[in-house]
């Protein structure tokens, strides 16, 4: 290589001169210098926003014009999607092996880790106000501890890289080897009490989207809450790689519980209560940008070229041009309770396409975050009704009753109605700016009681579930049991990415999951009666699920082990 190098300088010497051979060392226009950057404070916000841009914080927002955004309320069994071919439901039935997992659900961020090590480096040695140098330096550490937090649910141990590797080092020191999973958790913890009093308490409107001290402390709640699950019903995998002692879930649920309390009791986030009907306070969370319950959130901001497309893909066909893409399960539609607190699941007597439903007593009087969150047979929603039966028995011409929905609508039975913004009907290709919450004071409140559950504390866990239940216009709990604390995750942080990493973190998906095709609801309107009968019907395509003891973890997958023999692959691939 090193001749053929020599040659085309020789060349370009030939061609030029030796008087114009130090035109070589003419500074590039379209590159900026890392001296640059060391000296002006926007050019590391232009690099530190590279970073935002490449972070995961939706599961399948990089892949939004193939309809992916859905993904992992795919995975969970929450939600499927209007066709099998979509990369949500091609993840959800994939199977793991020695190459790894779906593109759309895998994640591997180390050269974005590297850039935030890179962008530490300079900030060290900058010309900087030290001040604005803390600052700036917390928030890269911020973005470095999410990626790490991205990766350690997935994978378990990784390696924990702080500096930026260079190419003359050593091939040791390159070849990292992999820390073990309570090692990255530690980490994480330890960042994020260093940042704690370094980020501000807030941001100007202009800067929303920068992590603030309570994002730290929400981040700090959440993988807490993961490490202690994993403490307390997973294995030691690995020679210790994977899992985390039994004996220390409890300072883990302890580290969750208070880092989730100094949110719910010092920050300015409470929950979101700025309209009296608990349906259309609900909603309001997703589709008020920058409301008293949002810590975090990933900004879509048209003025900046970047938008998404949940409600053209989401919002049933009369309102959208693909439309109702995104199907409510009907397994997953029962966990809703109804306003009286009894239990939502039907009984499956009930459900042969014979017995005769009164839609209001059967949808509309559910959970108010049910009719916040889902679409059904004649709700309303700027001020059209929707519907969604494939036919009308015993018909009348003369009236104005639609014989059957829209054709998309009735593939579907149940749409997702969360997040969805009654003011942007009929949007365009990427242009929704509703932002993606990362984290809100809601889960907090579930952080934290879950965490008092395993820490023997009942009161205090049915006392935090109980607000959550009163903000939502349900009746109070009299006991709590770590089932209803369940139920009530899934509940309230529906389509939001959580159940499919609750179900790994609780180590119950192989019962959730493995071997199972869910279903959608099949409605046929009985026009005499004005009732509906219900038929679930598959919502999978034919096929089934699976997810087997080892998919607990991702696999790194063989080009990775390739690339860096010192990798060991996780147990089972």
């Amino acid at each position: 290589m090193k001749i053929y190098i020599f040659c085309l300088v020789v060349f370009i010497f030939i061609l030029t001169g030796c008087n114009d051979i130090m035109d070589l060392d003419i500074k590039p226009t379209n590159m900026i210098s890392e001296e640059d950057v060391k000296k002006d404070p926007a050019l590391v916000n232009a690099f530190i926003s590279k970073i935002y841009n490449n972070v995961r914080w939706e599961g399948g927002a990089r892949y939004m014009s193939w309809n992916a955004m859905p993904v992992f309320g795919v995975c969970a069994g929450e939600q499927s999607v209007f066709a099998g071919w979509q990369p949500a439901y091609q993840a959800a039935i994939h199977v793991m092996n020695e190459n790894g997992a779906h593109e759309v659900i895998d994640y591997w961020p180390f050269m974005d880790i590297r850039s935030g090590n890179e962008i530490i480096e300079m900030l060290k040695n900058s010309e900087f106000d030290q001040e604005l140098v803390k600052v700036k330096t917390a928030e890269v550490r911020f973005l470095r501890a999410f990626m790490y937090f991205e990766l350690v649910k997935r994978y378990g141990g990784v390696p924990i890289i702080t500096i930026p590797q260079r190419i003359d080092q050593p091939i040791e020191e390159l070849y990292v080897t992999r820390n073990s999973e309570k090692e990255v958790y530690d980490f994480i913890a330890s960042e994020m009490d260093e940042i704690f009093s370094i980020l501000p308490s807030s941001y100007s409107t202009t800067d929303f989207g920068r992590p603030t001290k309570w994002a730290a402390y929400a981040l700090k709640s959440r993988a807490m809450l993961y490490a202690a699950s994993i403490a307390q019903y997973g294995t030691i995998q690995l020679g210790g790689l994977l899992g985390i002692p039994k004996s220390e879930a409890a300072s883990y649920w302890t580290k969750s519980y208070d880092a989730a309390m100094q949110i719910i009791n010092n920050s300015p986030h409470s929950l979101y209560k700025g309209n009296p009907d608990p349906m259309k306070n609900y909603g309001e969370i997703f589709t008020k940008d920058g409301n008293s319950e949002v810590i975090f959130a990933e900004v879509y901001d048209l003025s900046l070229m970047k938008g998404h497309n949940w409600n053209r893909d989401g919002l049933p066909q009369a309102f959208s041009g693909p439309g109702a893409n995104n199907m409510v399960i009907w397994e997953f539609a029962q966990k809703y309770e109804y306003m009286d607190g009894s239990s939502g699941k039907i009984d499956n007597i009930k459900l042969d396409g014979k017995y005769l439903f009164d839609i209001n007593e059967l949808m509309g009087e559910k959970d108010p975050r049910f009719r916040a969150s889902v679409f059904y047979p004649e709700c309303q929603f700027a001020g059209e009704t929707v519907y969604f039966h494939i036919n009308t028995t015993g018909y009348d011409a003369s009236s104005d009753w639609p014989k059957a929905g829209r054709k998309r609508d009735i593939k579907q039975g149940l749409v997702v109605r969360k997040r969805m913004d009654e003011e942007k009907l009929q949007p365009g290709d990427l242009t929704d700016e509703t932002d993606w919450i990362v984290f809100r004071t809601g889960e907090m409140y579930l952080n934290a009681a879950e965490a008092a559950f395993h820490l023997d504390n009942e009161p205090e866990a049915r006392r935090l579930v109980n607000l959550i239940r009163e903000r939502a216009g349900m009746p109070d709990k009299p006991l709590i049991t770590f089932a209803l604390i369940q139920n009530e995750r899934a509940v309230e942080l529906a389509y939001e990415e959580h159940l499919y990493w609750d179900l790994r973190r609780w180590r119950i998906a192989e019962t959730e999951l493995h071997g199972k095709g869910f279903t959608k609801a099949v409605w046929v309107y009985d026009f005499p009666n004005n009732k509906y009968t219900m038929k679930p019907a598959t919502a999978d395509f034919g096929a089934v699920r699976s997810f087997t003891s080892r998919n607990y973890y991702f696999p790194l997958g063989n080009a990775r082990l390739a690339d860096n023999p010192n990798l060991v692959e996780n147990p089972g691939y």
